[in-house]
């Protein structure tokens, strides 16, 4: 597979100056040492509903009914044009390929978590939110591994979500050939010592969602989202050292070493 797997992110990350205030928040380490690793493709939700740069800010506001994007000065509401704008969009970027997507942190359209929450009638927000346009992504493709830019500035987390999106990438380019029971199960059999390696129950889980899909004669391509969509889930959590040792050493026996089917993960 020569192609480079494609992630969107929040355009801001990548230098463009697209924030309120007319300014950017770049994450160099996305622009310079790992821009050659992937395709990228930005994406600024507020630019996108045609609020313009600079512009007024916004928060989430509960109201006691549901949650709406505000602007706080004036009562401006955009959470219809926020919600229709970020299903539309999350559709043409998975159309598009992505494998992966990197939110911008404490955003109220991009943020994955404990993004502030205005209550009306409070003056102190909750940070128990998640973004708007980050929700709506999340919600209709759960099998798209996502990350804040905030956890990228650990190595390890950084280095095991880059996995989860070669991960991605390979099922994602195995799909375009059409998925069929054999294709399922070789794809689960090639991958099975990386899924061991990094989430130990992952293996067993899958194995069996495999078998309970096609008992239940589900279409493969039903069968094989269902399975990413397990497997990124039990990914989701970045595991310890200790358990996946102890696991591989169970399998293998102390001497083998591991192959990662992944080209060499961005430094």
């Amino acid at each position: 597979m020569d192609d480079k797997p494609r992630l969107a992110v929040s355009a801001c990350l990548l230098g463009e100056k697209v924030r309120h205030n007319g300014g950017t928040a770049e994450f160099r380490a996305l622009t310079n040492e790992w821009k050659g690793h992937f395709d990228m493709v930005s994406i600024c939700p507020e630019v996108g509903i045609g609020m313009g740069t600079p512009r007024p800010t916004t928060r989430l506001v509960n109201d006691g009914e549901s949650i709406r994007l505000v602007n706080p000065k004036n009562g401006d509401d955009f959470t219809s044009q926020m919600l229709e704008y970020a299903q539309l969009q999350a559709d043409a970027l998975v159309e598009s390929g992505i494998c992966g997507f990197v939110f911008k942190k404490d955003s109220p359209s991009c943020g994955l978590e404990r993004v502030k929450v205005y209550r009306e009638g409070h003056v102190q927000a909750v940070r128990s939110g998640m973004g708007m346009f980050a929700k709506v992504f999340t919600t209709l493709y759960p099998h798209i591994p996502v990350i804040e830019e905030g956890r990228l500035t650990d190595p390890r987390q950084a280095e095991h979500f880059f996995v989860r999106v070669h991960f991605f990438s390979l099922w994602h380019h195995e799909g375009k050939k059409g998925w069929t029971d054999k294709a399922i199960k070789e794809f689960h059999n090639v991958n099975k010592l990386f899924l061991l390696s990094r989430s130990p129950d992952a293996k067993r889980k899958l194995g069996r969602l495999i078998t309970q899909g096609f008992d239940n004669g589900e279409h493969p391509e039903t069968v094989a989202l269902a399975y990413m969509t397990e497997a990124q889930q039990s990914l989701n959590v970045l595991t310890k050292t200790e358990p996946i040792a102890h696991a591989m050493e169970r399998v293998l026996g102390p001497t083998d070493t591991i192959a990662t089917p992944f080209a060499p993960l961005p430094h």
